[in-house]
Formats: structure tokens, C-alpha cells, sequence
């Protein structure tokens, strides 16, 4: 002959079965008596009980937000977007006011009406793209009592909106 027939009884063989509580167990002892190898396999991974966390940058180092900057000595209020990380921008906003940089709405408040912007308190507000920064900028700007920015204003359209909210 040029085969032989196969021997089922010296196949090494095994099955993988899902490990369910109460279930598993009884069936663990029926399948060992009658010589069946088998594994049990849990039915959620430890992966999923331990997530590795996510990074996230500390709040200064973050991008593509919309700040809030104060005056530390009225009400006045300056919102702001970048794309850039939010410290970054801080510093520019500091480097501006002392150096009385023109174009800034920060060190026109700052020299003219000689006030001091409270730099320390300054807070991200928001987050978003592109699109949705300039919106919220425009937004917060209209929300926020005092405040000033280089945005455009929402349409009227959003009168209605605003004066509910």
C-alpha cells in the first residue's frame, strides 16, 4: 500500500473553550473523563480590565484651543484662538504687552488705559478645529461681559440665540 490509514488514538489534539462561571467548571470534569483535552480561554482579556491611559498634554501645552486672558484691574476680558499650544501664545501675549507692541488688543488695553492683564489667570475656555474655534471665539466674545478680540462679530441671526442663553 502508498498510504497508511491514520491513527486517531495517537493524535494529540485539543479544543478552546470560552471560561464561563458555573458552566466551565461542570464541564471541565464530563470532557476529562472521557479523555478530551481542551484549554479554557477567558472571555475578556486582561486588556480590557487594564487600558493603558491615554496621554494628554498638561492644559498650557495644548492646541487648538480658545483662551481667556483678564485684566487683573476691571472687568475687561480678552478671548482669543490659536492652533499653537496655549503657552506659547501666553508668552506672545506677555512679550507684546512689554514691549508695547502695536496690533495688540492686550497692550492697547494695557498702555492706554494703564491697566495690568492678569497673565496668571488666564484659562482655556474651549477646544475645537479650525471652523469651530473661530465660531466659539466669536461666541464667548458675545457671552463674555467686557470682552475683546480681533474675531468677527456673529451675524444677527444669532441675537435670538444669544439673548436666550
Amino acid at each position: 500500500m502508498c498510504f497508511k490509514w491514520a491513527d486517531t488514538t495517537s493524535r494529540q489534539s485539543f479544543r478552546i473553550l470560552p471560561y464561563i462561571k458555573g458552566v466551565t467548571e461542570p464541564l471541565t470534569q464530563i470532557l476529562k473523563r472521557h479523555d478530551i483535552q481542551f484549554f479554557n480561554k477567558p472571555t475578556k482579556p486582561l486588556q480590557q480590565d487594564f487600558r493603558v491611559p491615554k496621554f494628554r498634554p498638561p492644559e498650557d501645552n495644548q492646541c487648538n484651543v480658545i483662551y481667556k486672558i483678564p485684566c487683573a484691574s476691571c472687568q475687561w476680558n480678552y478671548i482669543g484662538q490659536t492652533k499653537r499650544s496655549f503657552s506659547t501664545r501666553r508668552k506672545e501675549h506677555i512679550r507684546n504687552t512689554k514691549q508695547c507692541a502695536k496690533g495688540s488688543n492686550i497692550t492697547k488695553h494695557a498702555w492706554t488705559f494703564g491697566q495690568v492683564i492678569d497673565f496668571d489667570n488666564s484659562t482655556i475656555i474651549d477646544k475645537g478645529n479650525h471652523r469651530t474655534r473661530k465660531t466659539l471665539e466669536s461666541w464667548r466674545t458675545a457671552k463674555t461681559v467686557e470682552a475683546d478680540n480681533n474675531s468677527c462679530p456673529l451675524p444677527r441671526q444669532y441675537n435670538i440665540v444669544l439673548n436666550k442663553h
